[in-house]
């Protein structure tokens, strides 16, 4: 089972997964403003990551989504709502469409296409190398990935908690499913409400007018909310704004 944590006590149940950067622990400053009444929050890493890193697998959508299933189970949650970042918003959308029946709403952030990024086989076997690669590669690659507009520690920050966090062979495992393969399914539209939470200052595949056009076709009752200002990292970016939009939409209003 993944290694989760649980914040809150309240009715509403929420599963939260991670990106490709750094376990659930990259919502340690947005906690503070939480609701624990109203929610209850199992923070969950994907199989390589954080709690789950010994884990190993296949690493695909599938068995990503399985596993949430799986702890969902154990939890003894019939129902629940899923939040998936970056490249859990892949196994967000297929746990959506795969168990209707149990996801109440899915929360999106910052989400890659969901057909994924196509990526050419030069780009992976470079990102690969990246993922499976010494600090010296991995700060390069993210000052692309990131940009400069923030600060020189806060990638140095996200360098330490990536390598920290994760097995780079998880890390390496998981480019499919955002690079080349994405949703499974790009035809079975989701019944639950959606909401996806995109930055102003994110890379332009993942801003409002990409993911209103990748999501629109998916999603029937589609929430689309850009933070000015802000990149990938809304959580450790803007906290406070951030767990509003999430918590009014779950709670819907």
């Amino acid at each position: 089972m993944l290694g989760f944590d649980i914040v809150g006590t309240g009715a509403h149940r929420v599963i939260v997964l991670n990106d490709w950067l750094c376990d659930t622990s990259t919502w340690a400053s947005a906690r503070p403003y939480l609701d624990r009444d109203a929610f209850a929050w199992a923070f969950a890493d994907v199989r390589g990551y954080g709690r789950s890193r010994e884990q190993r697998g296949t690493f695909t959508v599938e068995e990503a989504a399985a596993d949430v299933l799986a702890l969902a189970d154990e939890l003894a949650w019939a129902q629940f709502s899923v939040v998936g970042h970056s490249m859990s918003t892949i196994a967000a959308l297929h746990l959506a469409q795969t168990s209707a029946e149990r996801i109440t709403s899915a929360v999106l952030v910052t989400p890659p296409p969901p057909a994924s990024f196509h990526y050419d086989e030069a780009t992976q076997t470079a990102l690969r190398e990246v993922a499976l690669g010494d600090d010296t590669r991995r700060a390069r690659a993210l000052e692309v990935m990131l940009g400069s507009r923030l600060s020189p520690a806060w990638l140095r920050f996200k360098l330490e908690r990536w390598r920290a966090t994760s097995d780079p062979h998880a890390v390496a495992g998981y480019l499919p499913m955002f690079g080349v393969s994405g949703v499974p399914d790009l035809t079975t539209r989701l019944a639950c409400p959606v909401l996806a939470i995109t930055g102003d200052e994110d890379a332009l595949p993942m801003r409002r007018e990409a993911a209103a056009q990748n999501l629109a076709p998916l999603c029937s009752q589609l929430t689309l909310v850009s933070i000015p200002g802000c990149g990938h990292y809304p959580m450790q970016e803007t906290p406070p704004h951030f767990v509003a939009l999430v918590e009014k939409f779950l709670a819907g209003r």
